[in-house]
């Protein structure tokens, strides 16, 4: 009995998981070269590209199913997507800085060496979430059931990447609310442009905005930093001003969210 003809969707899922994780796993058995992941970390990518294109070849399909080729009118959505991933996140930055009453202050001596290592290292780590939550299996969870129930499973497996766990009950459920913001933003910009590449540039523009563009402490690749206001003690728990620091944090996202999903309604009209 041949799994893929029996149960050819539910066997294909699973060989998704099972190709993923060796994917995942592998780089550490492989006899690279020495300080090969510190040159080059784009061995794991690879990978995880591979086992998606040995799924597609099951299905006499190939890559260009998620868009993932050399194409211009694809390849275009890569640097879109960083631009407007690092713009989602200094709209949140500003409006967060104007509600906790923070200084924004302007670096005046940027290491662009630096800010350039972390552009190439943050790229692959991006894109390797993006084929392990929104590939082959994402559009095959679509196809075989509906778009709610391939969001749940993929949101949940997006959420259980993140160290959600060790910053206490509150912090783990803002920063899963964030990542499910996060989420609905890179499935649309995959689903309504037809590329990868677009939900692989905004969590590039993202991560890399986050971490080391618009940073709460100075480092050598801060375009902004902050100086932090002092902080009066909490006069309680407070729902409404929780909720509202919340969307002040992911206003950008929100806003990149209805952006995308109008801009392809305009453009395909």
């Amino acid at each position: 009995m041949n799994p893929l003809r029996t149960y050819p969707n539910l066997s294909r899922l699973l060989l998704f998981v099972v190709l993923t994780a060796i994917a995942l796993i592998l780089p550490d058995f492989l006899p690279l070269p020495e300080n090969t992941a510190k040159v080059f970390p784009f061995v794991g990518l690879i990978l995880v590209v591979l086992a998606n294109w040995a799924l597609y070849k099951t299905e006499n399909k190939n890559l260009d199913d998620l868009g993932f080729n050399f194409k211009i009118q694809n390849l275009k959505y890569l640097p879109t997507g960083l631009i407007l991933g690092i713009l989602a996140v200094l709209v949140g930055y500003y409006l967060k800085s104007f509600l906790t009453n923070d200084k924004i202050i302007v670096q005046q001596e940027i290491d662009f060496g630096d800010l350039a290592k972390q552009l190439y290292w943050i790229l692959p780590t991006a894109a390797v979430q993006e084929f392990i939550c929104r590939s082959y299996g994402y559009k095959k969870l679509i196809s075989t059931y509906n778009l709610k129930i391939a969001n749940l499973v993929v949101v949940i497996i997006f959420i259980s990447m993140h160290n959600i766990f060790n910053i206490g009950i509150f912090g783990a459920l803002f920063y899963s609310i964030s990542l499910i913001i996060g989420h609905c933003v890179f499935a649309n910009a995959l689903l309504r442009s037809g590329t990868i590449y677009f939900a692989i540039g905004i969590h590039w523009g993202s991560n890399m905005a986050n971490n080391q563009l618009f940073t709460e402490n100075q480092l050598s690749t801060s375009i902004l930093f902050l100086e932090k206001a002092v902080q009066e003690e909490a006069a309680g728990f407070n729902p409404l001003g929780i909720l509202l620091y919340l969307i002040t944090l992911n206003i950008g996202f929100i806003l990149l969210w209805l952006f995308i999903k109008k801009w392809r309604q305009n453009e395909k009209a």
